[in-house]
């Protein structure tokens, strides 16, 4: 994810001197401060929360959360980790499982098993923030491989969030090679910097502006709890991008094609959530601090774009393929015992066997800097129409302990439209705007006649030809739309499969909120 390392990043505090016009128009610009005007705050109700999850044990991980744990010591946040663990790894030849980097009975940690190997960045993130003591007022979520320039990054976040309840922690991010600071491989201005400095968010001028939605956020906890938490359903990634885009009521420009009908019409209730607490971008902000992003292995080995072919492939919804354990809110795959339909079973056992391919794809502990193959040209689509019928299922036996949450459906037909240049928005990898002309490589591609800065999907997702009627859910409506996502008051069930392990945080955290 990024944009190309433009004349305008030469120097990581230069500012580019002319705005571009952006779907966010008239948006007040953020004035940084000098640092000797930080006003310095009681961090007692701000809660800084990450999470690791690492199915094939990436030494580069756990040495990455070291450093970011002993980096949130020194700013002076209590840091809250959760730990996620996978008993079905050995079923996939992964190694062991074990808690490596929190213990139990620590304040700090919450460790969790979870029964089907997903991506988990989200699901751990709600859980995280369920718990949290009464007290916090405002919740950030960072990833662990990140380092902010400051020390003092927790006082001008605060501050921001005093003028704008849902901000982006920095402003630039250095994307580091294996050699550390001194290997800067590119240069990405933040989703909040671009929208309050008028910068375009527009996937046809990646190759001028790419506005980074990930690494770290921040917001009010009663915009946290507004929007519903984090969208968790994002089994192979690319929340942080489906949530940037929400910001500013686009988030259908992000939904492909040939994603489910299921998936694409949560999305859009989720995203028409956060769009509102976000006021299309108005309510966004960013703190204009400069971090570092560590190397974990070569960003083209992380196939930001195919992966979301095995979302469209295994046809996965996450209606009928999903289930929320009742008391860790942990989520899992469908238990496959009581499905009864060998179509459904093979479908979500070769679901999961390509989420852990793609984990074993990434290859994060590579410390060798590739360049990539030519993307292809660029696919024309049509519109999608999502399908009003829903997914009906029988009364057949009904797993225990986990549950489905009570997803609903939007009312009615709606078009999915691919953004207003035709195209949606995609997880952008970094090096598909740099050239692969044979003998050239144009590090800022300002010139190359070969680079095409967008991958697209070419095959549109025909409902017609993938419904399934036969599932053990039943599947609830309701009439208020402020209870789609997810819900955590209906399907009540108690667990004869596996009984999900967290380590007792609520000591930590008192009462939950």
């Amino acid at each position: 994810m990024g944009h190309h390392s433009s004349k305008h990043h030469d120097d990581h505090r230069r500012k580019p001197s002319e705005p571009w016009s952006t779907k966010t128009p008239g948006l007040p610009a953020t004035k940084s401060k000098p640092s000797n005007s930080i006003q310095h705050y009681d961090l007692s109700n701000f809660a800084v929360i990450t999470v690791i999850f690492n199915p094939v044990k990436s030494k580069n991980r756990y040495d990455h959360y070291r450093r970011f744990e002993t980096h949130m010591s020194h700013s002076g946040v209590y840091l809250i980790t959760v730990e996620c663990i996978f008993e079905s790894a050995q079923r996939f030849d992964l190694p062991r499982q074990n808690f490596e980097v929190t213990r139990a009975g620590d304040r700090r940690h919450m460790q969790l098993i979870a029964p089907s190997i997903l991506w988990m960045k989200e699901n751990l993130i709600n859980i995280a923030v369920h718990r949290l003591p009464q007290n916090i007022e405002y919740v950030a979520w960072i990833d662990a491989d990140i380092e902010f320039e400051r020390l003092d990054w927790p006082h001008l976040a605060i501050a921001e969030l005093q003028r704008y309840p849902i901000i982006q922690l920095f402003e630039l991010s250095f994307f580091l090679g294996p050699d550390g600071k001194k290997d800067i491989l590119r240069r990405d201005y933040s989703f909040g910097y671009s929208i309050r400095n008028n910068k375009p968010i527009d996937p046809q001028r990646y190759n001028e502006w790419y506005p980074h939605p990930g690494y770290a956020w921040a917001v009010r906890r009663s915009i946290f709890n507004s929007m519903g938490g984090l969208l968790d359903f994002c089994i192979i990634g690319s929340a942080d991008l489906h949530f940037a885009y929400a910001l500013l009521n686009r988030i259908e420009e992000t939904l492909r094609p040939g994603l489910h009908p299921d998936y694409q019409k949560l999305a859009m209730i989720w995203g028409n959530r956060v769009a509102q607490v976000a006021q299309n971008g108005a309510n966004v902000g960013y703190v204009p601090i400069n971090l570092w992003h560590f190397w974990h292995g070569d960003r083209n080995s992380r196939n930001y774009v195919d992966r979301w072919l095995i979302l469209e492939r295994n046809e996965y919804s996450p209606i009928n393929h999903l289930e929320k354990n009742d008391d860790t809110r942990l989520l899992r795959l469908a238990d496959k015992k009581h499905l009864g339909h060998p179509e459904i079973v093979a479908r979500i056992e070769a679901l999961e066997r390509d989420i852990v391919n793609y984990f074993k794809s990434r290859n994060e502990d590579d410390n060798l800097k590739r360049i990539p193959v030519q993307p292809p040209p660029i696919a024309k689509k049509t519109p999608f129409i999502a399908n009003k019928t829903q997914t009906h299922r029988s009364n057949a036996s009904k797993p225990t302990g986990f549950k489905s949450s009570n997803w609903r459906a939007g009312s009615g037909p709606h078009i999915w439209s691919s953004g207003p240049s035709g195209t949606h928005v995609d997880d952008h990898d970094p090096y598909l705007n740099q050239c692969t002309c044979p003998g050239n490589h144009h590090h800022d591609n300002h010139h190359c006649p070969c680079s095409s800065h967008y991958i697209d999907d070419q095959h549109c997702w025909n409902p017609s030809q993938h419904e399934d009627h036969h599932h053990h859910h039943h599947h609830h409506h309701d009439d208020n739309p402020d209870h789609c996502y997810p819900s955590d008051e209906h399907h009540h069930h108690h667990d004869d499969h596996h009984p999900d392990h967290c380590s007792s945080v609520d000591h930590q955290f008192g009462h939950e909120h």
